[in-house]
């Protein structure tokens, strides 16, 4: 296991897709991916800050997983009106701004859904595009709760937080109050 969150565990895999599509995640053959799969704490006993990891019914973990990936492809959408923004901005400005913008993309994606040889299903996983360099090299730039970054201003990705918080701001006035992304966490210009 890599790790675990506050309700997946991430392990290590290998997707072959065959045939290989042509570009993205599944077109390499053993491409190395993050295989995330949904749980629930079960505390040891009741009350106590002490868990073991507990398997949901299958019906829910499904559900769980097409929720997680629907929130992949939205942020994806939120993204790309957030860099139009930019875009349309920069060319009806009279110079260009002082400073870089930085580019950004999430993790490539996809649902797996495992089936027994008789047909019937076994379980489900969220499959993301491995991010390389481990723990030491993945950042959280801000957190679901707060729209402040995370890093201090001596960090060196503090100004990378920053753009995340515009980029949070301009998704909240686009959208008119109904949705921007949370969440920015990753490893310096690949986000999850």
């Amino acid at each position: 296991m890599l790790g675990a969150g506050g309700f997946k565990t991430v392990h290590p895999g290998w997707l072959s897709l065959t045939p290989l599509i042509k570009s993205g995640l599944g077109s390499i053959a053993g491409q190395p991916v993050a295989v995330k799969w949904p749980f629930r704490k079960v505390y040891l006993p009741p009350g106590s800050p002490l868990y073991k990891i507990g398997c949901f019914a299958l019906a829910d973990e499904i559900l769980k997983l097409f929720k997680e990936a629907n929130i992949l492809y939205w942020s994806n959408s939120l993204l790309e009106l957030t860099y139009a923004f930019i875009d349309r901005s920069i060319v009806s400005s009279a110079e260009p701004p002082p400073f870089n913008i930085p580019h950004i993309c999430f993790v490539d994606a996809g649902l797996a859904l495992s089936y027994s040889q008789h047909g019937s299903s076994c379980g489900g996983y969220l499959v993301e595009e491995f991010i390389e360099g481990g723990p030491d090299e993945f950042v959280k730039f801000i957190h679901n709760m707060d729209s402040n970054p995370l890093l201090d201003y001596d960090n060196y990705h503090y100004e990378l937080a920053l753009f995340f918080a515009f980029t949070q701001h301009v998704q909240y006035i686009k959208t008119s109050g109904l949705a921007f992304i949370s969440d920015y966490q990753g490893k310096c210009l690949l986000v999850a």
